[in-house]
């Protein structure tokens, strides 16, 4: 049997791509069916960007409804889409789309029996002209970051082991991982805590292809390590994958392979069809966008260098939100202020951008003042935290109107710190409302670890499944105004 497989891999929101990745896709398919072979198109995660407007509003369904149309038949689930919205949001986005995703090592927390959300697959067969494909997929380890919304990743290796088997069961002959786990062959780049596409041949040799995603890496063409070939993407569209494969009708096994990496640029015309279904994605995602959700009874100015009007009445929000005694963040976390008037979530957005979840707990006054000092000390407080995305600086603490501080800059010492008009005592206990950046459990690394949790306490994620941005809209829609 002769079999074609196409696929990409993290698009990370690049929808402007998919038209003229459509075009490859319509060209390499029928080329491939003339030439006797069967077709598979397969996406290997991370389609999904919380910095992209469209994939953030609809939190991966305008990505997904796009795969969808371009005829996508399994993809793997990427960190991009579950470690970003939360449960819920997963479960509707794998219910959204009629094609398999599949993920066989994101499992429940509580019951690990059990896949993270209903509708996820861990593997299935796939019958074309009698021949039986076993797909399987699996994704890379992020085990804080999932289990904050009641689900896990765990080791791939026996999930691999026990698809294989059950696939074999089935009569699968050609076995294809899809994969989120990443490849680094060079071994000087190699890490040896992380598992990979290059570790899973030598412990899994029945498996025949492995479609990658996670890490970008450009394989041009294809490699074989051990029995299994290897084939990833690159990354945001810029390459249609193309992997021909000549298999053994009795035993399944790749007898011969060639493959390359096809260039989607702007030589490539945009595929019509695409096009208007991306249109139509973006005027239902700009209806939720552009929808009025109260309004700033006067301007709200934003600055970093300087204490922020807009910054200081979203930590009063916070207070208000986490019915914390008091509230201090970065005011970096804020890109913009509003203009009196009214305010769409567009507007919110814009003002508070990224996936920055909100917390809180009780803590001393020492520790808030350990807090603060140490964000006036910290390097990101003048300089972007993320320069490659364009990150501003995270800026001067911004505090809920009942606090006052006084420090001294460039000198970066806190001189005073008053809650409620009086001087913040160092024993008492307070309710603090942040941003997971500097109220958190991390305690083992210094750059995350702000306020110096002492034994015992924790911290609180406060509606875990929405960010900043979105948990302030509700505040301002249940005031009326901000």
């Amino acid at each position: 049997m002769r079999l074609t497989l196409l696929h990409f891999n993290d698009l990370h929101g690049r929808l402007d791509q998919l038209p003229r990745l459509f075009t490859l896709i319509q060209r390499e398919r029928a080329e491939a069916r003339a030439r006797g072979h069967a077709v598979l198109l397969l996406d290997g995660g991370d389609s999904s960007d919380r910095k992209v407007w469209e994939s953030d509003i609809t939190k991966g369904r305008a990505n997904f409804a796009l795969l969808e149309a371009m005829g996508v038949q399994a993809s793997v689930v990427g960190n991009g889409e579950a470690l970003q919205w939360g449960r819920a949001a997963f479960e509707r986005l794998v219910a959204s789309v009629r094609f398999p995703v599949l993920c066989g090592n994101l499992v429940d927390l509580a019951d690990p029996a059990r896949l993270a959300v209903p509708g996820l697959e861990s593997s299935l067969v796939v019958e074309i002209e009698g021949h039986k494909i076993g797909l399987v997929g699996v994704t890379a380890i992020f085990r804080e970051g999932y289990e904050r919304f009641g689900y896990q990743s765990v080791d791939p290796l026996p999930v691999l082991r026990r698809e294989i088997s059950n696939l074999q069961s089935q009569g699968a002959q050609t076995l294809i991982l899809l994969s989120h786990l990443g490849c680094v062959l060079d071994p000087a780049k190699k890490r040896a805590d992380i598992y990979g596409d290059e570790n899973v041949p030598a412990d899994c040799p029945e498996i025949d292809v492995i479609v990658g995603g996670h890490t970008d890496t450009e394989l041009n063409p294809p490699v074989r390590v051990g029995n299994a070939v290897i084939a990833q993407a690159g990354h945001y569209g810029q390459y249609l994958g193309r992997l021909d494969l000549d298999l053994d009708d009795d035993t399944g096994r790749v007898r011969d392979f060639s493959g390359r990496l096809i260039p989607c640029d702007d030589r490539v015309p945009p595929d019509p069809t695409i096009g208007a279904t991306l249109d139509l994605v973006r005027e239902e995602a700009a209806r939720l966008f552009d929808a009025q959700v109260g309004v700033a009874a006067r301007d709200l100015p934003h600055f970093f260098d300087q204490p922020s009007p807009f910054a200081n009445r979203v930590a009063d929000a916070l207070r208000d939100i986490c019915r914390a005694d008091l509230a201090i963040f970065f005011e970096g976390f804020t890109f913009r202020g509003l203009q009196a008037g009214p305010i769409t979530r567009r507007d919110l957005y814009e003002a508070l951008p990224g996936s920055t979840h909100v917390t809180a707990a009780e803590v001393s006054g020492a520790q808030i003042r350990h807090m603060v000092e140490r964000m006036l000390a910290s390097k990101y407080r003048t300089e972007s935290f993320d320069p490659k995305r364009g990150e501003p600086p995270l800026g001067l603490p911004a505090c809920s109107g009942n606090v006052q501080l006084k420090y001294q800059l460039p000198e970066r010492q806190l001189t005073e710190c008053l809650l409620d008009g009086q001087p913040l005592d160092p024993a008492r206990r307070c309710r603090l409302a942040s941003t997971f950046f500097t109220l958190n459990p991390i305690t083992d690394d210094p750059e995350y670890d702000y306020i110096g949790l002492e034994p015992g306490q924790r911290v609180e994620n406060i509606r875990v499944e929405e960010v900043l941005w979105e948990i302030v809209e509700d505040w301002v829609k249940s005031k009326g105004s901000m």
